[in-house]
């Protein structure tokens, strides 16, 4: 069984064919409904072509002929967006439910009272128009009547033109009276927005306070930059002051000369300036203000020679270099050296002048750009006062050009409209023109189709037993696999026992004595069984108390029981069987003996042990059958009563089979495992769930119990599957393995 398990454990990278036959053999069982449903399928479509009703099929070609609209040519529009915006429009308005409820009027199935649903619902199944190309429709009609597919097509045609010829007279003469009316009251909005227009502009004065408004709209950014020319003058100031005596002249010179220099509106000779502060000379008072301010006429002396500074610089680097040249030639006492000299002095006397003169230019630039400032902010709220007043005017202008425009426009498209109007009164901008069947099945109909409800009825049978069956294995939650179980379950299976007649099981342990013929292969599982727990050792000691349980009853663990007794009996151990299911037990029915005095008697004192000692049929064998029902005696199962029993009985005895009540829903289990050196838990194939199983062996597992293993009760070897699987248990295997008859069990 390792072996096995380790073969069907390991994980291969090839496809394993074995496991393929096994899966397709595990639907065996389920032939019989996966033919049912496969028959099921293909009666559905049986069903469905007798009942069905049949439906026959027109396809037909409609020309669409189309000219220029007056209105569409005097908008340019072009003939290729004209033309797919009608043949949308076309088709849509033929598969209107007025349109086609009045052809079908036309060719006699319908009148004033059917509906388009009933219509539709009764003999009328399909009715689509689609579009083919620029100039061609294709109309699909499906019904259950071949006249309606014949008749429909050309019918609908007809009864669109007459429609629509109809509508378009109608609606032209109420739209044009309609917009004749509108056109006469957009024309007096317009002579009314025009006038007020007119009327707005010479009240508001607009164009003067535009002008007004441009005049004075330099004045924010004449403020910005003139204060901005004061800062860098205060800038200017602070370095003259802090590094007034590491300058030399030519330094201090560019820094005033360079500010001067940079001015836009330069200060030139005979302009008037306010000094606020200090006497100058030509100073008056002003009549016009009462602050006291010394007013200075700049003179030419002032601002003259805010250039030739730089001549005077360039001629003292000149005079400097000579110098250095004649004393490397003459001493200091030369003429030519103290001639030099003497001009250098003259030169540096100028630049000192030129200083003057740009720091005076400097400081009366000051005052002018203060003058400028407080000038122009004067202004300001002359400025704001005229660009607020402009705005106001400005929107009330620009709401009544809007709406003069909205007015010109209303115009307009009312006049087109009417224009188109009258142009295409008398002629439409298309006709449609019948061309004839491009496929008709009028005599045999496309629905229900012989074939292909032959072929959906088998898929559909196809589909039903193949996903039923897989559905019932899939959600089938009971054991199956030994192996595959082992996995689960985290125990060992220790073998398994083919489906058998019951009473041939229950012959097992006593075929000697009543001369029955038992299988070889069936003798041979219970071997198998006794070999694995032989091999198995208990860490709880020498493996002489062997318990053997299942999840819920009926799992046939009291006949398993009994065979592996003997199968222990058969080795020449003294091997006893007791029954501990004190509310069912059946030992004594399986082994055949008397349940006359049994283990309720033993526990209660009302029998000694050598009285419930009975010898079974096999040699080796004795039995402790149940006894009569007694309320209570399964408390003494944990009591120290049935530990001393044990103790004396391992005495006399190589190996104690206790046959135990089911795990689940009773406690005489729980206790029972204490005593034993190892469980062993029956499952029944494909009736036990694996929950059940799980449930019962973890409950176990926390009370410190031992497991041999599992036993696979009930196998069936008629189905294929398990035959291919566990072939080499079956009586076929044995058969042609095993010359010699046994007559007797051993």
């Amino acid at each position: 069984m390792n072996s096995k398990a380790n073969n069907s454990g390991s994980k291969n990278s090839k496809l394993d064919s074995s496991v393929i036959v096994r899966v397709i053999l595990g639907y065996e069982e389920y032939w019989r409904l996966m033919l049912i449903l496969l028959m099921n399928g293909v009666l559905a479509a049986t069903c469905y072509f007798v009942y069905a009703s049949a439906a026959y099929q027109s396809q037909s070609l409609v020309r669409v002929n189309s000219f220029i609209v007056a209105n569409d040519a005097a908008q340019g529009l072009p003939d290729g967006d004209r033309t797919y915006r009608q043949l949308r429009a076309l088709s849509d308005q033929l598969m209107s439910g007025y349109l086609v409820l009045e052809a079908a009027k036309k060719i006699g199935i319908a009148d004033s009272k059917t509906t388009y649903d009933y219509l539709r619902e009764t003999t009328l199944r399909v009715c689509r128009v689609t579009m083919l190309d620029q100039s061609h429709l294709e109309i699909l009609i499906v019904s259950l009547s071949p006249d309606v597919v014949r008749d429909m097509p050309k019918a609908l045609v007809e009864v669109f033109e007459e429609v629509r010829l109809k509508m378009r007279d109608e609606y032209r003469q109420q739209a044009i009276q309609r917009y004749a009316q509108e056109i006469n009251e957009v024309r007096k909005k317009v002579t009314e927005q025009l006038d007020n227009k007119l009327k707005f502009e010479e009240q508001s004065a607009l164009a003067s306070a535009q002008i007004e408004m441009e005049r004075l709209s330099n004045i924010p950014v004449d403020i910005v930059r003139t204060k901005y020319r004061l800062k860098e003058h205060e800038e200017i100031s602070a370095v003259l002051a802090q590094q007034g005596n590491a300058l030399d002249v030519v330094g201090k010179l560019s820094l005033v000369s360079n500010f001067t220099d940079s001015e836009k509106d330069p200060l030139e000779a005979g302009r008037v300036v306010r000094k606020a502060g200090g006497a100058a000379p030509f100073t008056f008072s002003s009549p016009s203000t009462d602050k006291k301010v010394t007013q200075l006429v700049v003179q030419p002396n002032m601002v003259d020679g805010l250039k030739p500074w730089q001549e005077l610089e360039k001629n003292k680097r000149a005079l400097e270099e000579k110098i250095r040249f004649a004393r490397l030639k003459f001493l200091d006492g030369h003429p030519e050296v103290q001639k030099l000299v003497e001009e250098l002095k003259q030169v540096e006397a100028g630049l000192e002048i030129e200083l003057k003169v740009a720091l005076s230019a400097f400081e009366l630039e000051k005052d002018r750009l203060a003058e400028k400032v407080q000038e122009l902010e004067t202004k300001l709220p002359e400025y704001h006062k005229s660009t607020k007043t402009f705005d106001v005017k400005k929107q009330d202008y620009d709401l009544l050009e809007k709406s003069q425009l909205a007015w010109d426009k209303a115009y307009e498209k009312l006049s087109q409209r009417v224009e188109s109007l009258e142009f295409d009164s008398d002629s439409s901008s298309l006709t449609l023109e019948f061309r004839g069947f491009t496929n008709l099945r009028d005599g045999v109909p496309i629905s229900p189709n012989k074939s292909k409800l032959l072929m959906l009825g088998c898929l559909l049978g196809v589909g039903l037993a193949g996903g039923v069956p897989f559905l019932l294995k899939r959600f089938d939650s009971s054991v199956v696999e030994l192996n595959e179980f082992e996995g689960t379950l985290g125990i060992n299976g220790i073998g398994l026992v083919p489906l058998s007649d019951p009473k041939v099981l229950e012959q097992l342990n006593r075929s000697p004595t009543i001369g029955s013929t038992v299988p070889n292969a069936l003798l041979e599982n219970f071997r198998l069984i006794r070999s694995s727990i032989l091999l198995n050792k208990s860490p709880k000691g020498d493996g002489r108390v062997i318990m053997i349980t299942s999840a819920r009853p009926s799992e046939g663990k009291t006949t398993v029981s009994s065979n592996i007794s003997w199968a222990f009996s058969s080795l020449g151990e003294r091997t006893l069987l007791i029954d501990c299911d004190l509310r069912r037990g059946r030992v004594h029915q399986v082994v055949d003996a008397s349940n006359a005095v049994g283990m309720t008697d033993l526990l209660t004192g009302r029998a000694s042990l050598d009285d419930c000692i009975q010898k079974a049929a096999a040699d080796n064998l004795w039995t402790i059958s149940r006894g009569a029902v007694v309320p209570g005696t399964t408390e003494l199962l944990n009591s120290g009563v049935f530990a001393a029993i044990i103790e004396e009985l391992k005495s006399k005895f190589d190996r104690i089979i206790l046959d135990t009540p089911p795990v689940l829903g009773l406690s005489e289990t729980a206790f029972l495992q204490h005593h034993a050196d190892g469980i062993v838990v029956i499952v029944r194939c494909g009736h036990t769930l694996r929950k059940d199983v799980e449930d019962a062996v973890q409950s176990l597992k926390k009370l410190g119990g031992h497991f041999y293993g599992f036993v696979l009760n009930g196998v069936d070897f008629t189905k294929r599957a398990n035959h291919y699987y566990y072939y080499y248990y079956s009586s076929s295997y044995y058969d042609s393995n095993w010359d010699e008859p046994q007559k007797k069990v051993i």
